[in-house]
């Protein structure tokens, strides 16, 4: 019986002993197919950096991107500095526009039209520039006045006041020839023909004498077209 036993107990034992070994063989094939069942090793020193390549070649531009939409205006700057005075045109650099008219005969008209030209005004903008130059005479009365001025198709001068002088005398046994010029600049003149003439009459207040314009000399209009004044 003991023999029987113990012949039992042997195969159990080389039983348990095959296994064993079989399960060690499969543990290292297992390992040789599968390195992460293998026990890490220490960690490598670290390499040198690389030579750097070439630089690439340039690329092409890109195509425009689409419109934008605009953009609010900004604020409103700051005024600016006032700028240096510029030079003054002429009405053509070329050609002045200017006209006289002269005569020489005595006019003994005491009130009205002595003598009109015709001038020829290119621009809206421009002013009109007018000289008389002549004999002026009142006499025969005492404390009288007469006077002479321009007019322009029949009106006078409302830009800005009228062209004109006045000649006074007290006594009434004077008896005064003079020369007289007048002179003055006349705006809102449109362009176009424009009659410019000289004219004598009575100065506000008083009442008609004896007046004469042009005696034993030349009486002239002289008219010129200019740029307006600085304002």
């Amino acid at each position: 019986m003991f023999g029987t036993i113990g012949g039992v107990a042997l195969i159990k034992l080389v039983l348990l002993s095959c296994l064993f070994c079989c399960i060690r063989s499969a543990s290292k094939v297992a390992s040789a197919k599968n390195p992460s069942l293998c026990a890490q090793g220490l960690p490598g020193l670290p390499g040198r950096n690389g030579v750097n390549g070439h630089n690439g070649l340039p690329g092409r531009n890109g195509r425009d991107g689409a419109k934008g939409e605009k953009g609010k205006a900004g604020p409103r700057g700051p005024r600016g500095f006032k700028g240096e005075a510029g030079r003054v045109r002429t009405v053509a650099a070329e050609q002045r526009n200017w006209k006289q008219c002269a005569w020489k005969n005595g006019d003994g008209k005491a009130i009205g039209l002595i003598k009109d030209c015709q001038f020829t005004k290119i621009k809206d903008n421009t002013t009109l520039r007018v000289v008389f130059q002549g004999n002026i005479y009142l006499g025969g009365c005492g404390s009288c006045c007469k006077r002479w001025f321009i007019t322009f198709n029949g009106a006078e001068c409302s830009g800005p006041l009228p062209i004109d002088a006045a000649l006074w005398i007290r006594n009434r046994n004077t008896d005064d020839f003079r020369h007289g010029a007048i002179e003055g600049y006349c705006d809102n003149i449109r362009k176009g023909n424009i009659r410019v003439g000289i004219n004598i009459g009575n100065c506000p207040g008083y009442g008609n004498s004896n007046g004469h314009t042009g005696w034993m000399s030349v009486s002239r209009l002289i008219i010129e077209e200019v740029p307006r004044s600085q304002q």
